[in-house]
């Protein structure tokens, strides 16, 4: 598929959200180049191939970076009936960049509607009640996750202690590619303060 064409694709699955300039360490190129979802042609799945991020590059191509929990998710059609998304709301504990608060919804492509459902590899899932941390990006009213599966951690207690530990949810079915002339750093399960840490000082 060209390159226009997978990038109308995106755009439409993100409800036409506008462009947004990057810092020069994480460009437009190398972020929505290879986010962008190639659509597969057997059944209702899509096959997804993202940039490689780490936490800081996460942390530079987004707008907001929140502690959250998940509230309530409903699936729709988009506006062209062609696909579907899933409205995702999450009331914000703590912005560690940004100026999201309150209660923000994050749309992700793929869910069910009627009993038609259609699922994209590499989206995290995100339940009711769990805590996240989302490194999301603000695209009108709506915020999405950046890096899909890359941009979400799991909140949860570290076994024997009271200490909370940011788990990176898994990008199983996603296909990550390194950016030209670097390795970004693995992403592992931290205590949550670190992670914190790492994100406000590299906003």
């Amino acid at each position: 598929m060209p390159l226009a064409a997978l990038t109308s694709a995106l755009a439409d699955i993100h409800l036409h959200a506008p462009g947004r300039c990057l810092p020069s360490r994480v460009t437009v190129a190398s972020v929505r180049t290879l986010l962008l979802l190639t659509l597969l042609v057997a059944g209702a799945a899509l096959a997804s191939t993202a940039v490689r991020l780490d936490a800081p590059a996460l942390t530079a191509a987004a707008t907001d970076v929140v502690d959250g929990k998940v509230v309530s998710s409903s699936s729709a059609w988009t506006g062209d009936h062609r696909r579907i998304v899933t409205h995702v709301v999450v009331e914000v504990r703590d912005t560690w960049k940004g100026s999201a608060t309150g209660r923000i919804t994050v749309v992700q492509p793929g869910g069910e509607v009627d009993g038609i459902g259609q699922r994209v590899s590499g989206v995290a899932p995100l339940a009711s009640g769990e805590r996240v941390v989302l490194f999301l990006e603000r695209t009108g009213p709506y915020h999405r996750v950046v890096g899909l599966a890359q941009g979400v951690y799991r909140v949860v207690p570290a076994e024997g202690s009271s200490e909370l530990r940011a788990v990176p949810a898994s990008t199983d079915g996603l296909e990550l590619v390194s950016p030209a002339g670097r390795e970004p750093a693995a992403r592992t399960a931290v205590p949550l303060s670190e992670l914190r840490t790492s994100v406000r000082a590299a906003r």
